[in-house]
């Protein structure tokens, strides 16, 4: 082949290339446009009744009613977390399976067992839709009444103090290990089956003190049967501004679980960032901030990019943690 036909066969191969190039972009571009036209289902990882529950349900709904198409909850629970996301790492990234997913099952139980899917490697994370802290709760007779008495109390007493939390690994249990290790005290972990077992006997004055999530600790300290201690934002919740953020004496200390959209990993780019889009033109309506405000829940709304970054350092936060105070679960 003369020097004149292999340039011409390579102009030709290059735009041969280029129409297969413009045709799948035309196909993506043409996807994004008419999703949805069938049901989406939408996998929640934890059971009815809870926070991830209660907004993965929320913005189904909205979805569905801005898409004018069916978006179905469905529970798939167990492993903590893990089965559901399992699922959704591998499903047909077309946008028709998501996941609205709680950290506790994307960077934290990868740390602790193992998963069956590589959070980062397997998953697409398209939106954080909110996010919240836990609060230190004792019951009312435990002396301390801060943070900084806490640890002054426990120094004085190493061990004697214990703490109750719904089970070993999971953000209540890793909360006061946190304070624990930044703080260079021992307080004694005793684990429940489930965070109502817990509060039941903090109240009773079994055990002195648990973390709760903020919407449900509220309830609780405006019914006068716990008092705060601490917060585990960076800084103090505007729904309880009398309680000191746990940073205030532990600087550098965080910890706030959050509730957002994810996907299979492979999902076209234009179409992530339209769910994204559609996703935080909800989040942004006054209604919706003043239900989430409501329950002390704090609104993210990032971009994808954001998430996926967010979602690598948290993942990196609790390794650390984790193998520096050597968490084991069975």
């Amino acid at each position: 082949m003369n020097t004149l036909s292999k340039l011409g066969f390579s102009k030709r191969a290059f735009a041969l290339g280029l129409a297969c190039l413009l045709w799948a972009s035309q196909g993506v571009w043409a996807q994004s446009q008419t999703y949805p036209n069938k049901p989406v289902r939408v996998i929640v990882t934890f059971p009815p009744g809870g926070t991830p529950d209660i907004y993965g349900r929320i913005l189904a709904q909205e979805l569905s009613t801005l898409w004018k198409q069916s978006v179905i909850v469905e529970n798939k629970t167990g492993a903590s977390g893990m089965i559901g996301t399992d699922f959704i790492a591998k499903s047909v990234p077309d946008g028709y399976n998501l996941l609205f997913a709680a950290d506790a099952s994307i960077t934290i139980a990868p740390n602790l067992y193992s998963a069956p899917y590589n959070p980062v490697k397997d998953l697409t994370p398209i939106v954080n839709v909110a996010s919240g802290p836990f609060v230190m709760l004792a019951n009312s007779n435990f002396p301390a009444n801060s943070v900084k008495e806490l640890i002054a109390l426990a120094k004085q007493q190493p061990g004697k103090i214990s703490y109750a939390s719904s089970g070993a690994g999971g953000q209540q249990h890793l909360s006061m290990e946190m304070v624990k290790s930044m703080a260079d005290v021992n307080i004694s972990h005793i684990p429940y089956k489930g965070f109502g077992q817990g509060i039941n006997d903090v109240m009773a004055g079994h055990v002195p003190l648990i973390f709760g999530g903020i919407t449900a600790s509220i309830q609780l300290i405006k019914g006068g049967k716990l008092k705060p201690i601490g917060i585990t934002s960076a800084v103090r919740s505007k729904a309880l501004p009398n309680v000191p953020a746990i940073a205030e004496t532990l600087p550098g200390f965080r910890v706030e679980a959050w509730y957002g959209f994810m996907g299979p990993q492979g999902m076209p780019k234009e179409l992530v960032h339209k769910i994204n889009a559609d996703v935080i033109s909800i989040i942004k309506r006054h209604d919706f901030q003043e239900r989430l405000i409501a329950d002390a829940i704090e609104p993210v709304g990032n971009t994808p990019e954001e998430f996926g970054a967010q979602v690598v350092s948290d993942l990196a936060s609790w390794n650390k943690l984790i193998k520096t105070v050597n968490i084991k679960v069975d």
